[in-house]
């Protein structure tokens, strides 16, 4: 039978791992409070951020008057999809989610004019990295609760250190 020490230090090993794990990836809410709409500089906002494999892209929008359409590159420049988009969302949603991997990716929104009027967004993804980052912003206040509930760069560590405590207070208990 195991001691009660070695069950913590299991444990506590355990939610450290999980912690660090998640903490690596991040959620960018993209255009951060003004959300997926038009007048809003897309190359700017992405400019400086680091994005990497497995983090998250959210698009806030109103509902029915927006689309989140993945492209070619081609079809990116023109604003127009000429065949099959990668991916498309909108309709009657509020937001969309998507999760990178490595590559480029291109987003435009396909309704009016709306991309000719800047409402495009490419980002370039690298691997996933042990390196922490800066948490790029928090959530709009127009974001359903319970959006996004991923741990960001340092939410890992606190994430330990409260299951440390609870650990710890149960382990003395």
């Amino acid at each position: 039978m195991a001691s009660s020490a070695s069950v913590l230090a299991a444990m506590l090993v355990a939610a450290g791992c999980a912690a660090a794990a998640s903490a690596m990836e991040m959620d960018f809410y993209v255009g951060d409070a003004q959300g997926w709409t038009t007048g809003v500089n897309y190359t700017a906002w992405a400019k400086g951020k680091q994005f990497e494999a497995n983090d998250t892209l959210l698009f806030f929008y109103a509902r029915n008057q927006h689309t989140v359409t993945e492209v070619t590159k081609s079809d990116y420049d023109a604003c127009a999809v000429s065949g099959n988009p990668i991916s498309n969302f909108g309709g009657g949603a509020l937001f969309t989610s998507i999760a990178l991997s490595p590559g480029t990716h291109y987003f435009i929104c396909r309704v009016g004019n709306h991309c000719a009027s800047g409402m495009k967004l490419a980002v370039t993804v690298s691997n996933s990295s042990d390196t922490p980052r800066a948490q790029p912003w928090s959530r709009p206040r127009s974001a359903p609760t319970g959006a996004s509930t991923r741990l960001h760069a340092g939410g890992g560590a606190v994430a330990a250190a409260a299951a440390v405590g609870v650990l710890v207070k149960l382990a003395l208990w």
